[in-house]
């Protein structure tokens, strides 16, 4: 069975990484829920897509400019008044749930690596004893190769961009992957198709996709049979495999 991951939560129908998000997400028979993790400038893991404030709070500034003493007075736009979270608060909200967690390491201005971030990642969940249950991914190689270093995760995940995909080859992006002992790619959905999933599969790599946010595209999934895609609307996606013969 395809696996389904409510990506930040469900950002279509919720805020993103909320936790009127991720508490909605821990109700669904979802098998994993994605969130994104930055430093904030005192050495909090601080859940938030972007590594600047403006579109989802009422903050301004690069997140890892600021203390989390001050971030934690920053609303969540639409929420209700709700503030950002801290990584441990998402790890107990499903601690007793299920549900997989899909961390991806996200870089900083600039798409800069931030120091050290998958170590203190990865130290920080196996503290929290949640490791064996934790996906980690991320755009960038050399952090998921990083991660991988500083402990084993449940899997780790190289995500691709379509740029990346045209500009060396999915040869090359398979290649990669196996010289540094990723075992998973995660291809944005608009060009995930039959040959390549065979392809991805053959080298012994596991397969997800991203976007996945419409009929279509969660249909095209589906059909594929890739091992786990994210979506905005795990609503709809569930109503979807639910109703399809083959899972």
């Amino acid at each position: 069975m395809t696996d389904i991951a409510s990506h930040r939560g469900g950002a279509l129908l919720w805020p993103e990484n909320s936790r009127l998000a991720f508490e909605q997400t821990a109700k669904l028979p979802v098998e994993q829920v994605e969130f994104d993790v930055h430093p904030s400038r005192d050495g909090r893991l601080v859940v938030i897509h972007d590594d600047a404030l403006e579109r989802t709070t009422d903050g301004k500034g690069a997140v890892c400019q600021h203390d989390w003493a001050d971030l934690n007075r920053l609303i969540l736009k639409g929420s209700g008044g709700q503030r950002m979270l801290l990584l441990e608060e998402v790890v107990e909200i499903f601690r007793p749930t299920p549900i997989i967690l899909r961390l991806e390491m996200k870089p900083g201005p600039n798409r800069t690596p931030y120091p050290n971030h998958p170590a203190r990642i990865v130290d920080a969940l196996k503290a929290w004893h949640i490791l064996d249950r934790t996906v980690i991914s991320s755009f960038q190689l050399g952090s998921v190769v990083e991660a991988a270093r500083h402990g084993k995760a449940m899997r780790h995940v190289w995500l691709v961009t379509p740029a990346t995909q045209t500009d060396i080859g999915l040869a090359e992006v398979i290649k990669l992957a196996g010289s540094n002992g990723v075992p998973m790619l995660g291809l944005r959905s608009n060009v995930l198709d039959a040959p390549t999933v065979a392809a991805v599969r053959g080298a012994g790599l596991g397969i997800g996709g991203w976007a996945c946010n419409d009929a279509p595209a969660i249909a095209k999934m589906l059909e594929l049979g890739v091992d786990v895609f994210t979506t905005d609307r795990p609503d709809l996606a569930l109503a979807m495999r639910a109703s399809d013969t083959r899972s």
